[in-house]
């Protein structure tokens, strides 16, 4: 008997499908690079993941997104937490994350700019701090992996330059979590020993994890630190790291660091050889220019004789000069006494005397005639004003027949009704005054 199917209704089966795969993947860690990024106002972020063959879609929710240190872009590398379920409305895989960050060479270069930045603050990468590397070196030091290719470039073209240059080998790790302190004490057995005058650090070209090691803090103290003159060849041109900004002198690969320590020796021998050849041709010359100022100089030369009468008659110039200069200074010193004579002569107190005497005479003139002339203005003024005062003083009016009577009180009779009958009052004439009394008023 053939069995039923089990046949799932779209809803049901993809409820089935998401208790599934968060029963399974309760939380999961998930790495890729990050693209088709959204950032609705809702505060959710929706992106995918993807690497060269796959893509998964991701959520992150506002509570998360807005606690998130790390603000993701497209193309970035990122690590996520999150667990694994099913948007059941589309039957989506989808992850919803927990927690993001940068991954991988995302997170080196972060930390290499954080720490560039906090040592170039601090003047470790400062010109003035470098020392010169010197031109011959009678000793080199290489710190780096005694089985790498870079030694083997180094120590190849040393010899093939400069064979006659010592060269020690203080083997280091330079990769991997130990490579650090490996150099570093590689470095100090260098100082220690103290037979270097130039030190090499080197290793060949690498991805960034690989050469991480050079971007550590205590190596490029270290390196700053280095009484002796490093010089850092680390990977290829375009590789920089700490210790290449850090080090006395970057060189662009571990070949050009052991081209800049060691002169060619095949170029110095041509150098020696040509110098040999121009020597004695500059030597002739020299002693050609030698001879031609000796001749020159024995013809400046002068017999004692007429250098002392050329002296003798400088110093006879000199002493009429001096003794012109002397006698003008005197007679302008005869000039300013007689002048200075003058003024005080002019300013003797009898002097003074007699110019303030014969101008107070002149003063006390002026002043006599001045009161003259007030006193005869005053004069007239006078007796305009007195004429004028007579023409309306009641005495003039009086000597004309009038006459003024007054009370008892002195007070003027104006009218009738001011006396009575038996008052006395006084008459005011022009020559004297009556005593009168008032017999009767009409």
């Amino acid at each position: 008997m053939k069995q039923t199917p089990t046949v799932y209704q779209v809803s049901e089966l993809a409820d089935e499908m998401r208790r599934l795969m968060e029963t399974s993947y309760p939380e999961v860690w998930i790495e890729g690079e990050l693209s088709s990024l959204s950032t609705p106002a809702s505060g959710h972020i929706y992106f995918s993941l993807k690497d060269e063959r796959s893509q998964l879609r991701c959520a992150m929710f506002k509570g998360r997104a807005s606690i998130s240190r790390y603000h993701p872009k497209v193309g970035d590398l990122v690590r996520v937490r999150c667990k694994i379920s099913v948007y059941t409305a589309r039957g989506d895989l989808q992850c919803i994350v927990q927690h993001m960050e940068e991954a991988g060479e995302g997170i080196l270069q972060r930390r290499f700019e954080e720490l560039k930045q906090a040592l170039n603050q601090q003047g470790l990468f400062a010109q003035e701090h470098k020392q010169a590397i010197p031109k011959f070196a009678k000793h080199i030091g290489l710190i780096t992996s005694p089985s790498g290719a870079a030694v083997r470039d180094i120590v190849t073209t040393l010899k093939r330059r400069c064979p006659g240059i010592p060269v020690t080998i203080y083997p280091a790790v330079v990769q991997g979590e130990t490579a650090a302190k490996s150099i570093i004490q590689a470095l100090r057995d260098a100082l220690q020993h103290q037979q270097c005058d130039v030190l090499i650090l080197s290793r060949g070209g690498g991805s960034l994890e690989d050469l991480w090691c050079f971007n550590d803090e205590g190596l490029a103290r270290e390196i700053f630190a280095s009484p002796i003159p490093i010089i850092s060849g680390v990977g290829h041109e375009v590789d920089v790291t700490i210790s290449d900004l850090v080090a006395d002198l970057r060189a662009p690969t571990p070949t050009a660091a052991a081209e800049i320590v060691s002169p060619d020796t095949d170029q110095l021998i041509a150098n020696i050889k040509s110098m040999q050849f121009r020597l004695p041709r500059n030597m002739e010359r020299l002693l050609q220019r030698m001879a031609q100022t000796i001749d020159m100089t024995g013809r400046q030369l002068v017999h004692p004789k007429q250098q002392l009468s050329a002296k003798a008659d400088k110093l006879n110039h000199a002493s009429l000069r001096l003794q012109n200069n002397v006698l003008n200074r005197l007679a302008r010193r005869r000039d300013k006494l007689g002048h200075l004579q003058q003024r005080i002569q002019a300013q003797l107190p009898a002097k003074r005397l007699q110019r303030n005497n014969s101008d107070l005479r002149a003063l006390s003139h002026r002043l006599q005639r001045v009161q003259t002339q007030a006193l005869v203005l005053s004069t007239q003024k006078f007796e305009a004003l007195g004429g004028k005062l007579n023409a309306v003083s009641p005495l003039a009016t009086l000597e004309r027949g009038f006459s003024i009577a007054r009370d008892q009180q002195h007070s003027i009779v104006r009218t009738t009704d001011a006396v009575a009958e038996n008052d006395r009052i006084s008459v005011q004439l022009s020559d004297g005054s009556l005593d009168c009394l008032v017999q009767k008023v009409r």
